[in-house]
């Protein structure tokens, strides 16, 4: 058994041995390797290449890297005051007001306009004169007496309104008493209804002896035939003082005209 175990421990060291031979050979070629590829490198002759870039794509391209907010080229121009469009790009660019706004917005040279354009064209002189004599008529002495005729006829009006309230403000207290004696009239009328109604109502009773109900066909049929003459009576009683108003006006007009008989007679025997 001892014999094998030498054996057996002398294999494994020897081929410990070879595996680190081995992998030191592995490294040395790798070294070797890369140190005859840096050596080519050196060896390689260099080369320039010919920039065939112009210096104004340069420029273009740098600008179009600097431009980080993604707008559009016409916009950006607004954003920096400068005007959009380099070249028209539709027919309202051709048009007169669009480029009477451009000149207004970035001046003279910012809008590449010729100023004249602000001015206008006999043609359009005369178009406004004519416009002008339509729509205004008159001239600016009578707008004036115009204006001022009306303004007077406003404070006339102001004036009279004013002059109105102020009378009915003078009236506002005879109103009030009116209105008070009115309601007071009223009162006074209803209070006397009920006292009239109270007072046949007992008339009735009376008339029976004895307590009834006032919902009796009999006590209705008898507070009917009362309420009936006494309307009789108070239809009588106003048409007696409207007479006896009548002759109290009559006597007070007679004697005026005998008054003024007398005086007339007094004066033709003078």
């Amino acid at each position: 058994v001892r014999p094998f175990l030498g054996l057996r421990s002398g294999v494994a060291e020897y081929l410990g041995q070879f595996r680190t031979l081995t992998i030191s050979a592995v490294r040395l070629e790798k070294k070797q390797a890369e140190q005859e590829e840096a050596v080519d490198a050196d060896e390689l002759p260099v080369t320039f290449v010919d920039d065939v870039e112009s210096v104004e794509a340069r420029e273009e391209r740098i600008n179009a890297l600097r431009n980080k907010s993604r707008l559009l080229p016409q916009h950006r121009n607004m954003l920096h005051d400068l005007l959009p469009y380099e070249q028209s790009q539709s027919w309202i660019h051709e048009t007169v007001k669009y480029r009477r706004m451009m000149l207004g917005r970035y001046g003279i040279e910012g809008s590449r306009t010729d100023p004249r354009i602000c001015f206008p064209t006999k043609k359009e002189a005369h178009e406004r004169a004519e416009y002008e004599k339509v729509a205004f008529p008159f001239t600016l002495r009578q707008m004036m007496d115009a204006n001022e005729a009306a303004q007077k006829a406003r404070k006339a009006a102001i004036e009279a309104r004013e002059d109105e309230i102020a009378r009915k403000l003078e009236k506002l207290d005879q109103w009030t008493s009116d209105l008070n004696a009115k309601i007071e009239k009223k009162e006074r009328e209803a209070r006397a209804a009920k006292e009239r109604k109270d007072r046949l109502v007992e008339e009735v009773r009376r008339h029976f002896g004895f307590k009834v109900d006032p919902r009796d066909e009999r006590f209705q049929e008898m507070l009917a035939q009362k309420e009936r003459e006494d309307r009789k009576k108070v239809k009588e009683a106003k048409r007696k003082e409207k007479e006896e108003k009548m002759m109290e006006k009559l006597q007070k007009k007679t004697a005026e005209l005998e008054a003024e008989v007398d005086v007339s007679s007094g004066k033709g025997k003078k």
